[in-house]
Formats: structure tokens, C-alpha cells, sequence
């Protein structure tokens, strides 16, 4: 009785040491719990000076985050004008080189009609003049059916020629003369997409164009192009100097592509995909100006090649750019400036 007696007097101390074990427990848990998922961004500072956006991020957050960088280093870029192209859908040319085909065909059945039936024509006629030997009334039937294939035979005629200028004022002289010979190596290969067409603008290019070309687009490698005519027409969003280029590269109907027309090279720097950022419909990167500090600028998009960019200007060699977290960093600034708002 006596044991139950001192714990039933024990009972409240014992109770408040529970509980105060359990709070301070139960803090320490919270605490350590808050600390992991506290957000990032408390590490990060944002600051705009002269239009150039800086990121602050301490060494510490820049671990946890998985901030890493890569140093750029010189290379070589054409510095000829910049040429932008689509692939084109190559359907309508074959639609006119079928349509001049069947044209073709059928002026060559009306000609030989023509042909038949002038001869009954002649034919009737010695028969008439021969004696009368035949009648008037069959002279004057052949030379309506011989006047009337000679119609069919114009018209035939006036449908190839209309066939041959469509060619011409859409394709230029040299795809018209592959699509008017339909067994031509150059269009059995465009027709079983052997190779694609190629159409490319310049607003900077003065006289001939080159004879080849490297053509690359979004996370393309670049790839060789063949000339094939000057184009009758322009895009309607560049405008500029047109031509035909042809390629036996795998590229969707609609593809973007870009390349330089040949010139001295020039210094330049590639800005790998991985630190490429989109904001604003414009690609930019991170470079780390300090150990701390991280500076968004934007890239000229002028050369894209397999989903990076070759740049001349904005960025220097020697300088690192953020290849993994670049995207973080974007994210980060975008809810300080919301914040700030």
C-alpha cells in the first residue's frame, strides 16, 4: 500500500516531465523538419541594375540545389549572312508534275487523232477531186472531225503549257524541268523522300549563292545541303533573296533551320543546351560572375545548333555558364520578382 501511495503522489511530477519531454521532443523534430523543407529561395537574393538581372545564391544553396557550371571556351562560326529556311512540302510539286503528265498524255492522244483524222480528211478530198468519187457531203464531215481534233489538240496544248508555267512561277526553272521529267533521278528522289527541299531566305545576301550549305535547327546536328535554283518567291515573314536547297537529311515537313552563307570565320562560343533557358519567348543563360553571384543574359539565336546556340557577342571566354540548375535559378527569380510585386 505504502508503493502505491508514493506513486499515486509521484504520479503529477512524473506526468509534467512526460509531457515536457514530449514538447521538447516534438520541437526538435519541427525544427529539424523546417529546416529540410524550408524553401530555397530564403538562400537566394535577386537584384536588377541597368537592366542586367544578378542572382545572388549562396555556396551552401548552390550544393543543396546541385548548381553546376561549365567554362566557355572559344571556337569558329561562319560570319557570312545569316540564312533562315523551312522544310517545304514537296505535294504541290508533285501535283503539277502529275498534272503536266496526264496533260502531256492527253495532248499526245489528240495529236494522233489529229493526225487520223487530217489523213481521212486528205484522203476524201483525192477521192473528190478524183472524180467525184466521193460525196461532197463526206468531204465537208472530215474536215469538221479533222478541224475538231485540231481544237482538242490546242486545248491540250494550252492545258501543258499552263501546267509547264505554274512550275515555273512557283519552283523556278530547275525543279520545273525535274517535275516535267517525272523519271528524273531528282524527282524520284524528292518523291520517295530520299531527300527534302529546302527553301532559305537571306535579307543580307548579294549575288550568287553557295554551291552547298550547313543547315542546323533546335537540338539538330548540322546538316549538308545541295544547291538547287535561285526560288521565284520569298518568305512572307523574311523577306529577302531566295533559293532551293536540297538535302538527304530525315527533316519533318516545317522544319526551322539556319545557317551562315560561307565567309571568313570568326571568333565565337557555344552555349551548350543544357544552360539554355526560355523566358519571354527568348533563350538565355545563367554565367556566375563571382563565387555567389549569377547574371541572366540573353542569347542571340541566330545559330542554333543541336539545341544550344553559337553566340559572337554577350558572352566571353573564359566565363561560366550554369548547366545544371539554370532552370532553378529562372524559377527562383520569377517568384522573387512576383514577390516584389
Amino acid at each position: 500500500m505504502k508503493i502505491v501511495k508514493h506513486l499515486f503522489l509521484a504520479a503529477p511530477a512524473l506526468l509534467a516531465l512526460a509531457l515536457l519531454a514530449a514538447h521538447l521532443a516534438s520541437k526538435n523534430e519541427q525544427s529539424d523538419e523546417a529546416e529540410r523543407e524550408a524553401p530555397i529561395h530564403k538562400a537566394f537574393a535577386i537584384a536588377v541594375n541597368d537592366g542586367v538581372t544578378t542572382l545572388t545564391v549562396d555556396n551552401a544553396a548552390q550544393v543543396r540545389s546541385g548548381i553546376q557550371v561549365k567554362v566557355l571556351t572559344a571556337t569558329q562560326a561562319a560570319a557570312g549572312p545569316a540564312v533562315y529556311g523551312t522544310v517545304i512540302d514537296v505535294q504541290p510539286l508533285l501535283d503539277l508534275s502529275s498534272r503536266y503528265a496526264a496533260g502531256g498524255a492527253e495532248l499526245r492522244a489528240a495529236q494522233a487523232e489529229l493526225g487520223r483524222r487530217d489523213a481521212e480528211r486528205r484522203r476524201i478530198q483525192a477521192l473528190y477531186d478524183d472524180g467525184r468519187n466521193a460525196s461532197r457531203k463526206a468531204l465537208d464531215a472530215a474536215g469538221a472531225d479533222a478541224e475538231a481534233a485540231r481544237a482538242r489538240a490546242a486545248a491540250a496544248r494550252i492545258a501543258v503549257d499552263a501546267s509547264a508555267a505554274a512550275l515555273r512561277q512557283q519552283f523556278g526553272p530547275a525543279l520545273a524541268s525535274w517535275a516535267m521529267a517525272p523519271s528524273s533521278p531528282e524527282m524520284r528522289a524528292l518523291a520517295a523522300r530520299r531527300e527534302v527541299l529546302v527553301h532559305v531566305v537571306s535579307m543580307a545576301a548579294d549575288g550568287a549563292a553557295p554551291r552547298s550549305l550547313a543547315l542546323s535547327g533546335d537540338a539538330q546536328h548540322p546538316v549538308d545541303a545541295r544547291l538547287v535554283s535561285a526560288s521565284p518567291r520569298t518568305d512572307p515573314g523574311i523577306q529577302g533573296q531566295a533559293w532551293f536547297y536540297r538535302t538527304g537529311a530525315p527533316l519533318a515537313v516545317g522544319t526551322r533551320v539556319t545557317g551562315r552563307f560561307a565567309a571568313p570565320a570568326q571568333a565565337a562560343l557555344r552555349i551548350p543546351a543544357d544552360a539554355v533557358v526560355w523566358y519571354g519567348g527568348q533563350p538565355w543563360a545563367y554565367v556566375r560572375t563571382d563565387g555567389t553571384t549569377f547574371e541572366r543574359r540573353r542569347i542571340a539565336p541566330d545559330l542554333p545548333v543541336d539545341g544550344g546556340f553559337i553566340v559572337s557577342g554577350g558572352f566571353a571566354p573564359g566565363e561560366a555558364v550554369v548547366v545544371q540548375g539554370a532552370q532553378l535559378l529562372l524559377s527562383e527569380e520569377s517568384r522573387a520578382l512576383l514577390r516584389d510585386d
